[in-house]
């Protein structure tokens, strides 16, 4: 049986999984489906399913489903846990956007920021929505090109990382994988100014469009990415769970 004490890739016939502990409880494992994400087979998800038992996991928890991702997992026995918003900015038309603000310097993420910026995330989440090595490596990875950034503070010497965005380019869209700030700087703008950098290099390369997903009930996004121009769509992304047979 292939080892899931870390995230892996399982083939199970034609269909391709990415399985391995969740950040939260390692009793817990994590499925996500690798990009090009793709529905896949009931058999194949049953013969995961299977090897996810055999590592000695007691339950799984899907990566957020698009609904025709999700059928077959309905199909094999998964419920809803929780689901995600959508917004979408369209960029068509789109003439200029405003300078990013917000008394932050924005630059590149460098090697030495990923730890500062997974502890921003660490307190700017929920446990179950929080970021571990694995994951943000996958945020980085779901798209063919990837941006990611932090913000520091504009004058301070020392170097800290007061918030970062991780921004994706795929099929002509952008998108906002992940944004956090850190509670102890929200209210100075600078979610506004790292969504306002995202779309303008999203809008520099030409996409049409930009796609975020936040937490239904994470009013303070919501709000911040209306005010931003970006629109709620009627599709939801899924959370699926089981325990595992």
């Amino acid at each position: 049986m292939q080892d899931m004490t870390s995230r892996q890739l399982l083939r199970v016939g034609e269909d391709r999984f990415r399985v391995g502990p969740w950040h939260a409880d390692d009793r817990i494992a994590y499925l996500a489906l690798p990009p090009p994400p793709t529905g896949p087979s009931v058999d194949g998800l049953n013969g995961c399913l299977r090897g996810i038992a055999a590592a000695g996991y007691s339950s799984v928890i899907t990566s957020a489903l698009h609904p025709t991702e999700a059928r077959p997992f309905l199909e094999a026995g998964f419920t809803e846990y929780d689901r995600l918003k959508v917004l979408s900015h369209d960029l068509r038309g789109l003439d200029r956007l405003p300078n990013p603000t917000g008394g932050v310097r924005l630059r590149r993420a460098r090697r030495s920021d990923r730890d500062d910026a997974l502890a921003v995330d660490n307190r700017a989440f929920p446990v179950f929505w929080r970021l571990d090595r694995a994951s943000m490596t996958e945020a980085e990875k779901a798209t063919p090109v990837c941006r990611f950034r932090v913000a520091l503070p504009e004058h301070d010497a020392p170097r800290r990382v007061l918030g970062y965005a991780v921004t994706g380019r795929g099929s002509g869209q952008g998108f906002l994988q992940r944004l956090a700030v850190d509670p102890d700087q929200s209210g100075r703008g600078i979610g506004s100014a790292l969504v306002l950098d995202a779309l303008c290099w999203a809008s520099r390369r030409r996409c049409r469009r930009v796609l975020v997903n936040t937490q239904r009930h994470n009013t303070r996004a919501l709000s911040l990415y209306r005010r931003l121009g970006f629109e709620v769509t009627p599709t939801d992304l899924l959370v699926l769970h089981r325990p595992v047979p």
